[in-house]
């Protein structure tokens, strides 16, 4: 009755035994072909195009950055977007309601590089997460609401080759009534070691989601 548990285990000791070699090849892989790659940009101003998608609505908008390194592990971030998006209805007695929905939202983050080796840096941050909503008429004047939180993302970029860098990241954020988690992944092509180009997509929730088109300033 004994040998089926004892397989069982060898087997989990050797699945596990498989899954840390290929860690540490992947991870001696990564460390030798830093040494042809540059580090991972933390020094930039950005900013772009920006498309979101709310509950089916798609509105345009902009998106700004901006980070800027200190310290041999530390960096502070401010990352700004806003969206907006013109309606017009006809209402009784032939009226015509124009309204202008906006949408702005803030981070302004502290963060910290824990594992920062050769092209690859793993990092943290965390900040004042700000969100306001603002609906502007001609008819009614406006009206909106802002909010102020906190905010925690978690991160790795990579910069594959001098020209190629990707960055993967998940953020949770908690304004007002608003709780929820953010997952990015953006990509940038280095035009020259000052300038580049880049592209990327957040998913917030079913409901909400972003593409963003940006030019980056790199020091």
């Amino acid at each position: 009755m004994e040998a089926p548990q004892n397989d069982n285990k060898e087997n989990l000791v050797n699945k596990w035994t498989k899954c840390a070699l290929a860690v540490a090849l992947a991870t001696s892989s990564t460390l030798a072909f830093a040494q042809t790659a540059s580090s991972p940009s933390f020094d930039f101003i950005s900013g772009g195009y920006l498309s979101a998608d709310y509950e089916d609505e798609s509105v345009n908008g902009f998106t700004a950055s901006f980070s800027q390194s200190f310290g041999n592990d530390w960096f502070v971030t401010a990352d700004y977007m806003t969206a907006s998006e013109d309606y017009e209805e006809a209402l009784m007695d032939d009226i015509i309601y124009r309204a202008k929905a906006e949408i702005s939202r803030l981070y302004g983050n502290v963060g910290y590089k824990f594992y920062n080796e050769g092209n690859t840096t793993a990092y943290v941050s965390g900040g004042l997460a700000w969100v306001e909503a603002v609906i502007k008429t001609d008819t009614f004047g406006d009206f909106g609401a802002d909010e102020t939180g906190w905010n925690l993302k978690v991160g790795v970029r990579n910069r594959f080759t001098d020209s190629l860098e990707v960055d993967a990241s998940i953020r949770h954020y908690d304004v007002g009534n608003l709780d929820s988690q953010e997952i990015s992944v953006a990509g940038r092509y280095f035009i020259n070691s000052n300038v580049s180009v880049g592209l990327g997509y957040s998913i917030v929730s079913s409901e909400e989601n972003h593409t963003f088109l940006t030019a980056s300033y790199h020091w």
